[in-house]
């Protein structure tokens, strides 16, 4: 080691965490003199034989910016410059806080132009995995404040909670962005961690093998490569061009769309299908740049609008909004053709039917300015090629035990925190039983590894979501349970409800800014001050009375604000009423039951009740089917299973 160095986190524009001793680390040669300066206070330490040095700095409260000066005994130093003193926050899980501003841009199109919030930073790390050791340090990162050349990188849930708390607080905040879409609780833990786990520590171990790992990786491409060929020199439309402006569709069949191929006359065919939908336009949009929206597609598209391709996707997650040049609309009609590859089965049914769709709910439309054309209704479709077979699934090795934690999480350690974000919870629903000691185990061993028991961690519940389950499957909201429930076994735990923020038919909902602004008031209530209410509803007291076979519950609620409230939401309750409260009696009947919102109590009417009640459920399905209950500050209340 020659040279004075630090590491990533410790760089221009970082964020360190008040009212807790600050460690400042790096390297030089073996034997130096180092000198740390900041605030007015000077610290001095030597490296060891490795040449590496510490120091801990003394806690001191937010503000800033700052300079921080590192030097040695040969003249050589390094200005850490615009350093702000404030809170950070780790922001982890799977690709709900994955999930980047550019996502939702079009949900808020302001945010990516009016986003100069100097007293917010980010730190994101890459994804990376390792399953070997722990990494000392980040191998990716830099510390940023949000301007128009990066905003669209930020993770919405992440940013949002950092704008928000430092609106809430006037405190600088720093957020460390470790997420990745799809990964599983057990990717985000150590060796130790899972101790006793002994299946998740063998398929570590069996993906630590060089040799085998890049098999998998070869195989990943050149599986799925051949599938895609065999379809492809098979596929009449491509021979023939059924893209083309001028293709006769004629004799095309006709498909309601949007919908669910499995229930149509496309049926469950795996292969490669082409839907094109002819359409006239407004004078207005003729000659003029347009957007293309055909919401999401199961699986890869390549789209055309009058035989020009505009866009294509690979998987079925991110929405389609193709732009359309100037000049390719023009008078007379116009059609816009999909060429879509159904790929896979439903992964939960038992029969063979293929998962493809063009999903429902969504916006079907090409537009410009003010003008548009609604692309749902009659479309026409034509087979180009049968699939013998699914296409073959990726085995993804960042989703395997303990990758991501080695090279993401752990070289965070030395980096003091305030608390933690936690979003995940949609991979692990089948895992519902062995989730809780998995959590427990994980925040423990972080809070050991950053030698800190007053991390606080935030839980985001799992929000409405229907369109990929199986009717026959309660583990999404078994999961919310869950996830609701952690705070009963970690302390400093609180979960976020969400039961309102999400879509029915989408994976990743767009509403990130209420869902931030959650995270913040829970984080505020607790670290700034207590009487920001952060809370929704919450149960104070059940009163139940029995007149014949007919009950009235009386549930006293804290958290209320001024009076409960009842609103629709998900775009259901507009009717004013509450259908998702449920009564379960001793023998395990479920009855629904009448439900009245009075100021501070929530009165339910239960007939035909024959035993006596043994648990009350709210909201515990996938979604909501009528108004919901909050508090006058607008905080929902949480679904879940209420003991009688």
């Amino acid at each position: 080691m020659s040279g004075l160095k630090l590491p990533r986190l410790i760089s221009d524009g970082m964020v360190l965490q008040r009212e807790k001793k600050i460690h400042i680390w790096g390297w030089n040669e073996p034997g130096s003199k180092i000198t740390v300066q900041f605030k007015n206070e000077i610290y001095k330490t030597d490296t060891d034989k490795k040449g590496d040095f510490e120091v801990w700095l003394d806690p001191c409260s937010y503000g800033g910016p700052y300079e921080l000066v590192i030097s040695d005994d040969k003249n050589e130093h390094i200005t850490v410059k615009d350093v702000l003193v404030g809170e950070v926050w780790l922001c982890s899980g799977q690709s709900n806080m994955e999930l980047p501003m550019s996502r939702v841009k079009d949900k808020y199109p302001d945010e990516l132009i009016n986003c100069d919030y100097p007293f917010v930073r980010e730190f994101k790390i890459k994804e990376n995995i390792n399953f070997m050791m722990p990494l000392e340090e980040p191998e990716t990162g830099c510390w940023r404040a949000p301007s128009k050349e990066y905003i669209s990188e930020f993770s919405a849930t992440a940013y949002f909670f950092a704008r928000e708390l430092n609106a809430l607080t006037g405190i600088p905040v720093g957020f460390i962005d470790l997420s990745l879409g799809g990964s599983l609780i057990h990717c985000w833990m150590s060796r130790e961690m899972l101790a006793g786990y002994d299946i998740k520590l063998k398929e570590a171990d069996k993906y630590a093998d060089d040799d085998f790992r890049n098999s998998v990786y070869e195989t990943n491409v050149s599986e799925p490569q051949k599938w895609h060929k065999e379809i492809d020199e098979k596929d009449e439309g491509l021979k023939e061009h059924w893209e083309s402006e001028d293709t006769d569709d004629g004799l095309w069949k006709e498909v309601e769309l949007p919908a669910f191929f499995k229930d149509t006359e496309i049926g469950n065919t795996l292969g490669c299908i082409y839907l094109r939908k002819s359409f006239d336009i407004p004078s207005e949009m003729v000659g003029k740049e347009a957007y293309l929206w055909l919401g999401t597609m199961v699986d890869s598209d390549r789209t055309y609008v009058n035989g020009e391709f505009v866009g294509n996707t690979e998987y079925q997650y991110p929405p389609r909004k193709y732009s359309v040049r100037k000049g390719l609309l023009h008078e007379g009609k116009n059609n816009v053709t999909v060429r879509l590859k159904a790929e896979y089965y439903l992964e939960y049914s038992d029969e063979e039917r293929s998962a493809a769709r063009f999903t429902p709910g969504k916006e079907f439309k090409i537009f410009n300015d003010d003008n548009f054309v609604d692309l749902s209704g009659l479309w026409k479709y034509k087979i180009g090629a049968v699939a013998d077979r699914e296409a073959p699934r990726q085995d993804f090795v960042s989703w395997k035990a303990m990758g991501l934690y080695n090279a993401m999480t752990a070289p965070c350690h030395k980096y003091p925190i305030g608390g933690i974000n936690w979003y995940q919870g949609e991979s692990d629903c089948v895992n519902t039983e062995e989730y809780t000691d998995l959590f427990v185990r994980m925040i423990e061993g972080y809070r050991k590894e950053w030698k800190d028991p007053d991390i606080r961690v935030n839980v985001v519940q799992l929000p409405n979501f229907v369109i990929d389950n199986a009717k026959d499957d309660d583990s999404w909201y078994k999961m919310r349970e869950v996830l609701r429930r952690l705070k009963d076994h970690v302390s400093d735990c609180k979960s976020i409800v969400t039961i309102d923020l999400g879509e029915d038919n989408d994976l990743h909902p767009q509403g990130k800014k209420e869902l931030g602004r959650r995270l913040a008031l829970m984080t505020a209530h607790y670290c700034w001050d207590n009487n920001i209410e952060c809370f929704g509803p919450e149960i104070k007291k059940i009163m139940c009375s029995v007149n014949n076979d007919e009950a009235e519950i009386i549930i006293s609620m804290d958290h209320t604000g001024e009076k409960l409230l009842v609103r629709e939401a998900n775009g259901k309750g507009s009717d004013g009423v509450v259908k998702d409260f449920e009564v379960i009696d001793e023998a395990g009947n479920c009855l629904p039951a009448q439900v009245k919102v009075h100021k501070d109590r929530i009165i339910l009417v239960i007939n035909g009740l024959k035993y006596s009640v043994k648990e009350i459920r709210y909201c515990y399905s996938f979604t909501n089917k009528g108004a919901l209950i909050y508090n006058s500050d607008g905080l929902p209340m949480s679904p879940g299973l209420y003991n009688v």
